[in-house]
């Protein structure tokens, strides 16, 4: 974190990671805090706020490109790393869903639900809304648990049958419901919940 303050602000860069290191506990949860949060931290320091913007852009960038090239399973470790990066250090639930052609491929990555610290709401009528728009065959569903804990709760199962059923009328597949927190992933396909 120091280097990556140094990049804007050399001469304070040990003092603030210090801070940051402090109140987040670690890089990715520094990275992934709310802008406002950080930038009290680095008292008001808008350079250093880019910086940060601009690495999680990057690392974005980085672990999604290998996404764009192949089919996509839910138990690959880069689409494992990538969710992890994107959202296992968000304070707050995201509903993310991933549309995929008839090969499997990414067409869309899309958040369609943002929550609470506790909870999110998705919409399944949305989803196959825009499932129909984006011509998708097949979904994976996605969220956070700023917990740490990735079990699922009993409305996130309730949720994904939601989905699903009303997936299997247009003949959406639903290929998995992956929980992702600080902690590790729960896989709803492989705990035998879809």
């Amino acid at each position: 974190m120091e280097e990556l303050i140094g990049l804007t602000c050399p001469d304070r860069a040990q003092e603030l990671s210090e801070r940051l290191f402090t109140r987040f506990g670690s890089l990715g949860e520094a990275v992934s805090a709310r802008s406002a949060a950080r930038i009290e931290l680095l008292d008001g320091s808008i350079q250093v706020e880019q910086t940060f913007l601009s690495f999680r852009r990057a690392m974005t960038q980085m672990l999604r490109a290998p996404l764009m090239q192949r089919p996509i399973l839910s138990n690959d470790q880069s689409l494992l790393d990538y969710l992890r990066a994107q959202m296992a250090y968000d304070p707050i639930e995201r509903f993310r869903v991933l549309f995929l052609n008839a090969g499997n491929e990414l067409i869309a990555d899309e958040v369609m639900g943002v929550g609470t610290v506790s909870a999110v709401q998705a919409w399944p009528r949305e989803i196959l809304k825009r499932c129909l728009d984006l011509e998708a065959t097949a979904i994976l569903l996605v969220h956070n648990h700023p917990s740490g804990c990735s079990r699922p709760s009993l409305a996130d199962r309730d949720l994904t049958e939601r989905i699903a059923k009303a997936a299997s009328s247009l003949s959406v597949i639903v290929h998995d419901h992956l929980v992702v927190a600080r902690k590790g992933t729960t896989s709803f396909r492989m705990a035998g919940y879809l």
